[in-house]
């Protein structure tokens, strides 16, 4: 049974309006990877796209592999700084109507941004569009042929994209469920234009700063569709924080991190969003606390945030840490 659509029809429904829409890939030592993440994203059956390929200063040969593409793609080559310090060179690079976001170890279902452009032509207040991508071991991925995978994971697609307006939930402080990897997520730029630039915070890790914060201030500021349709392959390798061969600790030292410092510059840059900073601050101190990773210090930053709270707010964070911190004992927040 034939699982793929017929992108030709697809393609229909652009031939009067084709925005444009920009890939960005964010690279750092992953040359491994990168050349199916590029590939991935110039084989796509929606044709108005650009790519743009940030490497924040590879020490492997990632940037060889990035010139091969001349002008398929737009590089932009810069000194290590974070994945922030990245994201923000990939985006002042970029024109697209529509901005997706690609990590270079992962890979793009060729209708993927056909689909994505459709969701966002059909409705007019749409800023965001939320989809997932199959888990597919790297293995695997190297020793299967890419038709088949694609007819692999389109097989696994279902359900209809569901409209969400969560602003209200988010100013509640209600945590979203429904935001998935740096992959899967496609914004306007119109939403992306009231975030950018992210703070540049490298942190321990290099990764203070994450899709987290943009993905909870734009499900907070605008409308988008959520779908579970797989429109790309995530790689699993054991070169990332999420592998097993990360210790639980390094985990939570990484979480306190992004959480931490996603809560302080929110607090900064969007202070509507108070309780949801509070709670992701709490959250985060509580495992930073419970953590027994000795190579990390956030002390500085959890001052610095409970100086800009003001004193009743210091009392309630107090409070959430220790119910967090009691409840972490049972049940892990990872």
């Amino acid at each position: 049974m034939n699982c793929i659509s017929d992108s030709s029809e697809i393609m229909k429904s652009y031939s009067e309006d084709q925005p444009l829409v920009s890939i960005l890939i964010n690279n750092y030592n992953y040359a491994p990877y990168l050349k199916q993440a590029i590939d991935s994203a110039l084989n796509q059956t929606y044709v108005n796209t650009e790519v743009i390929v940030v490497d924040d200063g590879s020490t492997d040969n990632s940037r060889d592999i990035i010139n091969e593409y001349g002008n398929q793609i737009i590089p932009v080559f810069k000194i290590n700084g974070g994945q922030a310090s990245a994201m923000n060179a990939g985006f002042a690079a970029s024109k697209g109507e529509i901005i997706c976001l690609l990590d270079s170890d992962d890979i793009y279902l060729p209708e993927k941004v056909s689909e994505i452009v459709n969701l966002f032509k059909s409705q007019a207040n749409i800023d965001w569009v939320f989809h997932e991508s199959a888990p597919i071991k790297s293995e695997e991925i190297s020793n299967t042929e890419f038709k088949e995978l694609v007819h692999k994971v389109y097989c696994l697609n279902s359900e209809s994209p569901k409209k969400i307006d969560f602003r209200t939930n988010i100013l509640n402080a209600e945590l979203p469920n429904f935001t998935p990897s740096t992959s899967n997520l496609c914004f306007s730029r119109a939403v992306l234009e009231k975030i950018f630039p992210l703070p540049e915070v490298r942190g321990f890790s290099g990764m203070a700063i994450t899709d987290l914060y943009i993905k909870y201030l734009a499900v907070g500021l605008s409308i988008g569709y959520r779908t579970v349709k797989n429109l790309g392959i995530f790689r699993l390798h054991n070169n990332t924080y999420s592998s097993s061969e990360v210790s639980q600790d390094k985990k939570r030292g990484l979480y306190a991190e992004i959480q931490i410092n996603t809560a302080y510059w929110m607090l900064v840059n969007f202070p509507e969003f108070s309780k949801l900073s509070q709670k992701l601050f709490s959250k985060a101190l509580a495992t930073y606390l419970r953590s027994n990773n000795n190579e990390v210090n956030y002390n500085d930053l959890i001052k610095k945030y409970l100086s800009i709270v003001p004193f009743i707010e210091k009392f309630e964070v107090s409070l959430k840490t220790f119910y967090y911190f009691i409840k972490l004992g049972f049940v892990p927040l990872l």
